[in-house]
């Protein structure tokens, strides 16, 4: 039977401590047994903080889980995530792709999507246009060059920069922590050439100007996001992983932004940066015990993720 995910939605937040419904719409990943299944297919397997990645023949499944990170770590799992997650990348593959090569091919399933198979560039390209996130804890430490960017003073949170700025981190492995890193720092290691750095970053310039405008559409702020690129069997460079999504971007409401900050408010938020503040206000910011995340905090969440998707894509998003 097809349901719609708000219904869902609002079947769990009328019994939120029911554990036995809140689990039957979860996915935490394959069991050992379902790895071992598809090894015996004949696919590679690997596990991600999100997503498994089934490799085969050139091409690659991405199934999303249900996990909720944070701080590089695993902090809850969230009803029905990775089902909209898949979507919200399907639109924006999609999209991109009329201007920029991606490696998208097709959406398999409510959680998977069929993409071509590349070498991955092991490098995150962060694309900021606001003061926000680590970039702003850093800057309120005192710290003025980030990632070989050099900041002006005088900057407020939350504010817009002089022009975007791209700062990279390197790429590890799930459930470990990205290092942020210079340009120079990723050509010395080897992770790219400077000539794919070139490339790199005119495409993310040129896939943040596209988000941004089609956010923008939608009443939202790109604040920023992270790319991945890899290379393909004829060299091309292309977009690979998720993109827009509110797991690797943060996004605010266009229409309060400037009355928020009026009034000495952060900016209403369209990501994970609630569940961020949260921790962090428990004393957790990637190290030691992960606090209990209220469940209320974490269906609000999947609500605002769902009003993301279904904007997106103008329907109503269902699941069997």
């Amino acid at each position: 039977m097809t349901r719609r995910v708000s219904n869902i939605y609002q079947q769990i937040t009328s019994d939120p401590t029911n554990d036995k419904l809140w689990k039957s719409f979860i996915w935490e990943g394959p069991t050992q047994s379902d790895v071992a299944s598809w090894q015996a297919q004949g696919y590679g397997v690997y596990q991600g903080k999100i997503r498994t990645v089934l490799s085969r023949d050139g091409r690659i499944q991405l199934l999303h889980s249900d996990r909720l990170t944070a701080f590089d770590r695993l902090i809850d799992y969230v009803p029905l995530k990775g089902v909209i997650l898949a979507a919200i990348s399907r639109y924006w593959l999609e999209e991109i792709s009329k201007l920029v090569p991606t490696h998208f091919i097709k959406l398999l399933a409510p959680r998977a999507l069929l993409v071509e198979s590349t070498r991955p560039i092991k490098a995150e390209i962060v694309v900021r246009s606001y003061l926000a996130g680590s970039l702003a804890r850093a800057y309120a430490s005192g710290q003025r060059i980030f990632c070989g960017v050099t900041l002006p003073d005088g900057l407020k949170n939350y504010e817009r920069l002089p022009e975007p700025i791209i700062t990279p981190t390197t790429k590890a492995l799930a459930f470990e922590h990205d290092e942020n890193i210079t340009p120079q720092g990723l050509v010395e290691r080897g992770i790219c050439t400077e000539t794919e750095w070139d490339q790199m970053t005119v495409l993310a310039l040129r896939i943040f100007s596209i988000g941004s405008k089609l956010c923008d559409q939608k009443g939202w702020i790109l604040v920023d996001t992270k790319y991945e690129f890899g290379k393909s069997a004829d060299g091309t460079l292309k977009l690979i992983d998720e993109v827009h999504t509110p797991d690797s971007s943060r996004l605010w409401r266009k229409d309060s932004y400037e009355s928020q900050l009026s009034l000495s408010q952060p900016p209403e938020m369209l990501d994970k940066e609630n569940v961020r503040r949260f921790l962090l206000n428990n004393g957790f910011s990637g190290f030691g015990e992960v606090p209990i995340v209220p469940r209320m905090i974490l269906l609000e969440l999947a609500k605002t993720y769902l009003h993301i998707a279904e904007s997106m894509m103008g329907h109503e998003l269902c699941v069997d």
